[in-house]
């Protein structure tokens, strides 16, 4: 790992707290000047199994996981064994349960590593300082945060404000919790010389975090949504969560739907009739709108959908990241018409991106997918400031006919209201004037401007963005959150730059092409089996992979999938 970034991570049973106890430490170390990225594990189950949350943290802004952690908290026997190995050499583990027992096998690694084992009774100390026995997580926290050498005070603000809304009797019981563990006799100085842990910033830190899909929520926000419907579905809930916890500030109307046909034809409905409404799902709930996808592309009607990718097919891994629905997003719903699929990477992609959707959408009167990804829409990203918010367009509304013939193929759009012409909307082919038609010449007059809004659109599309050093002999190709260890590896000094696509159908290949024919090296990365995105460019401008870096087990490319890449 590299030297200047520092790994902590927590595993405990499902449901025991993990995930709080995961964003208070966030908070607490970005309180006092580090960047921080987290990110989480956790089973697909109502109850049981083990999950993990894990914080990188540096002195520099980084944007994604390493494979491995310095100190390992363990706050249940059975993530012992599922996280030992992830314990860097002389790293240490602490953990709180008599009834950890190490195999032979654990045993014989421990020793091997020079691995540090701190028994904590979290609990007695816990009951003894005054508190509860589930108060035993602040102890192991307040002892992590000693074994870090940080001020207790620190730890001390960060939950006073979690627990701002429990009441001080709540509050005080946790603080004194806290300086036990902190102030706990198991602790020897020794153990600080295995948490060399990166210089903290000297600057004043003004910084906030937030999860990919805040951001999307946020940048909903700024782009003027009115209403979000929704049908709950891991990972794209926490858009509906955030907006249903904001609507009283916002104005936002929440609506969650029996089902994700329902959610969908919904959001088409508020667009048609000019608000614009927002919907998020995941793969198969995504499946499942598939014909009303169909349907705003022959009636032109905009309509903007976040698709939250997890790993598998079916039901597949459903708490799990990856990036296999790229195909479905271009090429979903039936028949032949433009659409437009963008890619988020980050919390900032996340905010713009949905706001550019919405403005492509109306402008152009299609369609319009949002990719993100578990990895980018539920960790936590350090975040200084925000983009400005994009200008809101809506489009041209003048016209005598609502599907007139334009050389660029953008009919007048038409808003229903009273005092306006009334035109026919359905899903039947229709002719210039809206009335269904089975006339030959009218079905590929038709159908030919509704495809020349693709060629508008592409032509005014951005180029994939190139980060690095452009004279570098190695150039690595990817989307969504395969920037993220990419720029982090290239900050560490990596020898390479990297072509990230944001844009992702239509698809632009000049800036692919040049790197080509410049003859770089080209490796595709990508959080998937096939290479879906290569697929698309290869599609798009018949150059052939041929060397491919592909991941798909569920976990995230760490930052040493590519720092082992040959250079």
């Amino acid at each position: 790992m590299p030297a200047n970034r520092y790994c902590i991570k927590l595993g405990g049973e499902s449901g025991q707290g993990i995930n709080t106890l995961g964003i208070l430490l966030s908070k607490a170390i970005k309180s006092i000047g580090y960047n921080i990225f987290s990110y989480r594990e956790y089973p697909s189950l109502i109850k049981g199994g083990v999950a993990s949350y894990q914080i990188d943290l540096a002195s520099k802004y980084i944007a994604s996981s390493s494979k491995s952690c310095h100190i390992l908290v363990i706050l249940d026997p059975e993530a012992v064994h599922e996280y030992l190995h992830s314990l860097n050499a002389n790293g240490i583990l602490l953990y709180d349960d008599k009834q950890v027992v190490f195999t032979q096998e654990e045993q014989d690694w421990i020793k091997q590593n020079n691995v540090h084992t701190i028994y904590l009774d979290s609990q007695t100390i816990a009951i003894n300082a005054g508190g509860s026995p589930i108060m035993s997580n602040i102890v192991m926290t307040s002892f992590l945060w000693k074994l870090l050498g940080f001020n207790p005070e620190d730890l001390t603000n960060i939950v006073k404000e979690i627990f701002a809304s429990k009441g001080d009797d709540v509050i005080n019981k946790n603080i004194l919790c806290l300086n036990a563990g902190y102030n706990a006799s198991e602790f020897k100085n020794e153990y600080l010389q295995n948490t060399l842990i990166p210089e903290q910033l000297k600057q004043e830190n003004s910084s906030k975090i937030l999860t990919g899909n805040d951001a999307i929520a946020l940048g909903a926000i700024s782009a003027g949504v009115r209403a979000y419907y929704g049908y709950p579905m891991t990972p794209a809930t926490t858009i509906f969560k955030y907006l249903g916890n904001t609507y009283k500030e916002t104005g936002i109307l929440i609506k969650q739907a029996e089902s994700e046909i329902t959610a969908v034809q919904m959001a088409l409905g508020s667009m048609a009739m000019g608000t614009r409404a927002l919907t998020a799902t995941s793969g198969g709930g995504f499946d499942l709108m598939q014909e009303t996808i169909s349907c705003a592309g022959i009636t032109e009607t905009p309509l903007v959908i976040v698709l939250a990718q997890r790993i598998g097919a079916g039901t597949g891994v459903p708490t799990w990241t990856g990036s296999s629905d790229i195909h479905t997003a271009v090429k979903s719903g039936h028949g032949e018409f433009p659409k437009t699929v963008l890619c988020v990477s980050d919390v900032q992609s996340g905010y713009i991106l949905i706001q550019q959707a919405f403005n492509i959408a109306e402008i152009y009167q299609i369609p319009v997918i949002v990719l993100t990804e578990k990895q980018i829409a539920e960790s936590l990203f350090t975040v200084e400031t925000l983009p400005q918010p994009l200008q809101i367009q809506r489009g041209t509304y003048d016209g005598e006919s609502r599907y007139t013939i334009t050389n660029t193929g953008i009919s007048p759009r038409w808003i229903p209201s009273f005092d306006k012409k009334p035109y026919l909307n359905t899903s039947d082919e229709h002719n210039q004037n809206s009335q269904s038609t089975e006339n030959a010449e009218e079905i590929k007059a038709m159908s030919d401007k509704r495809m020349q809004k693709h060629a508008t659109l592409l032509s005014n599309l951005p180029e994939p963005t190139l980060y690095g050093d452009p004279n570098v002999p190695t150039v690595l190709v990817g989307c969504g959150s395969t920037k993220n260890p990419v720029i982090d590896a290239i900050n560490e000094g990596m020898n390479i730059a990297y072509l990230h696509y944001e844009y992702i159908f239509p698809t632009k290949t000049q800036a692919l092409m040049n790197l080509v024919s410049s003859g770089k090296r080209i490796i595709f990365v990508e959080n998937n089996q096939t290479g879906e995105l290569g697929k698309i460019l290869t599609e798009a401008s018949g150059y052939q992979f041929k060397e491919k870096v592909l991941k798909y087990d569920g976990r995230p490319l760490f930052l040493e999938d590519i720092l082992n890449i040959q250079i």
